[in-house]
């Protein structure tokens, strides 16, 4: 009888060790870092170009072209945030948490919080390695994003060219011109003023867009100096002649020449009362010129009415934008090369072409012909690639050049300058110790 009953325990004990290693098996299965050949490889991407965004009719069409090509293999999943602000809050929320979505637009400091995580990768190998990628990206947006020790951790998908918009009309019953110095701006602002027109779109939420449109474009219309101070990436201080200069006569523009929600106004105010001919200038570029003939955002026949400038001293604002970030570094190799052809379409000729024709946004290189056909149908646009062609200052904004603290630090004090809590020296002061403050991070 006991010989029998160690039999069947030494029996159970043997099935025991069977399915334990063969559940051991499948969890090691299920563990696994492959993806299952079946089934789409999933990656994150979030996008603040939704909604009355202007380059959200392009967004979508490249995110529809890229899931018909990709159907079945790789799976987007996509999260829509509002607004600009609500984008880099939760990225910076992400950031913190080492929890970024697999691409990213590093805009606002973005790029370099996701270097400073870990998340970010080095692209330069891969647009190396790949001639038709690197052909539509072009040398011009590659060494624009590429750090002094020859990494890349962003690649852009257009370049930007910055003026601003007027209404010829306006301008026309006010018997001005655009202005060439930025004495007569203020004398033209003054002028629209008393014919009874707002001459300025302005804004001082989010990232102040248009707002500081205007100020980059004092500075870096400056001379030498301040030409050199906006092409100056991160710049530890803004205690200087040039940039309170430029803040006194952004001060002046909010007080008297802008409507009366610009303060603590996001980027659609501002656009709207320029498309609804609330105001007669608005520092943009030329993603803003498919809104001029829609008629759901724009007074009829706006386009005929609007113009295009330099800005003063003949200026204008020539940089690549920050581009994408890919945030894979601690992902799987099928995650990593998933991302990666994203990536890849996303600032690649398809993309760059969408962009071209649903927002306006030009293209990196000249591998991506801009057809007759659009040059015929928007005459504004090619106004202003040739007006860039003569301008005798060329300068990056405030987005490209400052921290993000910096660009915090506009928002939350440009109603303090108005309203008189500050001067512009210390607004100037404030800058700066945002500066200081990122670097000790």
């Amino acid at each position: 009888m006991k010989s029998m009953l160690k039999k069947v325990m030494a029996l159970m004990v043997t099935l025991t060790m069977v399915f334990t290693l063969a559940a051991c098996g499948s969890k090691t299965e299920k563990s696994d870092d492959t993806v299952s050949k079946d089934k789409p490889v999933e990656i994150t991407y979030a996008t603040f170009m939704v909604g009355s965004h202007v380059s959200a009719a392009a967004e979508k069409e490249v995110l529809d072209a890229f899931n018909e090509k990709y159907e079945g293999k790789i799976k987007v999943k996509v999260e829509e945030l509002p607004s600009d602000d609500a984008y880099v809050n939760k990225m910076k929320a992400l950031a913190a948490a080492g929890a970024l979505p697999d691409v990213i637009n590093g805009k606002n400091g973005l790029r370099e919080l996701a270097i400073k995580n870990g998340q970010a990768v080095d692209v330069m190998p891969l647009v190396e390695a790949d001639a038709e990628w690197n052909k539509y990206v072009g040398e011009g947006a590659i060494n624009y994003s590429k750090t002094e020790d020859g990494k890349l951790y962003s690649i852009a998908n257009q370049k930007q060219i910055v003026g601003y918009f007027y209404n010829k009309d306006m301008f026309e019953t006010t018997g001005i011109t655009p202005a060439k110095t930025w004495e007569e701006f203020m004398s033209n602002n003054e002028k629209l003023k008393e014919a009874g027109f707002t001459p300025l779109a302005m804004m001082t939420g989010e990232n102040a867009w248009t707002t500081n449109l205007w100020l980059a474009a004092m500075i870096g219309t400056n001379g030498d100096e301040g030409n050199e101070f906006m092409n100056t990436n991160y710049p530890d201080s803004y205690d200087n002649d040039l940039v309170v200069n430029a803040l006194t006569m952004v001060q002046k523009c909010l007080k008297d020449y802008t409507t009366p929600d610009a303060i603590g106004a996001i980027y659609a105010n501002a656009a709207n009362n320029f498309l609804q001919e609330n105001t007669a200038m608005i520092a943009n570029g030329p993603w803003m010129v498919p809104d001029f003939t829609d008629t759901s955002k724009a007074k009829e026949g706006l386009v005929d009415r609007v113009g295009v400038s330099l800005y003063p001293n003949d200026g204008v604002v020539a940089q690549y934008e920050i581009g994408y970030v890919l945030c894979t570094a601690n992902k799987s190799k099928e995650e990593q090369e998933a991302a990666l052809e994203f990536l890849k379409f996303k600032t690649g000729k398809e993309a760059q072409k969408i962009f071209l024709e649903k927002s306006g946004a030009l293209p990196l290189t000249a591998n991506v012909e801009i057809s007759d056909e659009y040059k015929a149908a928007n005459p504004l646009v090619v106004d202003l690639i040739n007006l860039a062609d003569e301008a005798k200052y060329g300068f990056e904004n405030m987005d490209n050049t400052a921290h993000s603290s910096v660009i915090e630090e506009f928002s939350l004090n440009y109603p303090e300058l108005v309203y008189g809590g500050i001067t512009p020296e210390e607004m100037a002061s404030k800058l700066t110790q945002a500066a200081n403050k990122h670097k000790e991070q």
